[in-house]
């Protein structure tokens, strides 16, 4: 069976009977694996499921086959391969075929589940009590959301100098890694954008935090609790949960279309100061624009 290649990563093509023979026994000797596959012709998919007893007609009421005994399972996907998994039910792979990206995909599950569940635990009433459950929740929140968010700004950084074909600084310091961001994002022409207003400046105000924390505080301590002279704590209020909830999708989500849309993202469309100016229907909302962003009106001015 020959592996090859395609913009979602690799996968097994099936274009003859003996593949076919070759792939139906490794399923009924329950070889391990898990992996996407692509047939050349129809029927040869059709034979694999006729050949483990089951009938084409049942699999695509809903394309997809879960044996809990065989521990198989195989579904058919809209963007034209299959997924095999003789192991059970496992992801198919990684995100992308970028490490950068697929670290930032990864740690925004990670910072999002932590989100969602402190946003739950405000959202009753009950953990104003210090006595209950629902406060004690906030003792492991607290180091959990600080701990995984500053993780999180490094990696997305990291993930968009990559994609912009720009080696990531080897450190863990955040205002380094930032700072580099910064520079790349001004020397790409990708300022006076989505990126940079909805992005990169709302985490500064994270990054300004990790800077000013006394002691030579180490990034890469934080994982053991091992900066002394931290004494961060979260503030639980809602709308400020649901905003950074917001900001960290939002960010995700850019990094998503630029690994597959490439510079076309709307993210990075530029001339945003001038496009927000044109859109303010008085004057009270152009000053106001002008006011949150005179870094934006500066630029705009020696252009």
């Amino acid at each position: 069976m020959e592996i090859l290649r395609d913009k979602d990563g690799e996968f097994i093509l099936i274009s003859e009977t003996a593949q076919v023979a070759e792939l139906v026994a490794r399923i009924n000797e329950q070889v391990k694996f898990a992996y996407r596959f692509k047939f050349s012709d129809r029927d040869f998919f059709v034979d694999v499921l006729t050949s483990l007893g089951i009938i084409y007609d049942d699999f695509t009421v809903k394309y997809y086959y879960y044996d809990h005994s065989r521990k198989l399972h195989i579904a058919e996907s809209e963007f034209e391969y299959v997924w095999i998994s003789t192991a059970g039910l496992v992801a198919k792979s990684k995100s992308t075929t970028n490490s950068a990206v697929n670290a930032c995909l990864n740690q925004h599950t990670v910072i999002s589940l932590l989100l969602e569940k402190a946003i739950e635990v405000v959202s009753d009433e009950k953990v104003y009590d210090i006595d209950s459950h629902l406060f004690g929740r906030l003792t492991n929140l607290s180091p959990a959301i600080f701990h995984n968010l500053t993780f999180y700004v490094e990696v997305f950084c990291k993930a968009y100098l990559s994609l912009t074909g720009v080696q990531p600084p080897h450190t863990h310091k955040l205002q380094a890694i930032y700072q580099a961001t910064l520079d790349t994002m001004n020397s790409n022409k990708h300022d006076d954008s989505l990126l940079q207003v909805l992005l990169l400046e709302p985490l500064y105000k994270f990054v300004e935090h990790i800077n000013s924390i006394p002691g030579a505080f180490k990034e890469h301590f934080i994982k053991y609790d091992d900066n002394p002279d931290d004494d961060t704590v979260i503030l639980f209020e809602l709308r400020d949960l649901l905003e950074m909830k917001n900001l960290l999708d939002q960010s995700a989500d850019f990094i998503g279309e630029y690994f597959y849309t490439g510079a076309q993202t709307h993210y990075l469309q530029t001339n945003l100061y001038q496009t927000m100016l044109d859109k303010a229907g008085t004057v009270e909302k152009k000053k106001r624009i002008q006011e949150l962003y005179p870094h934006l009106a500066k630029k705009n001015s020696n252009t």
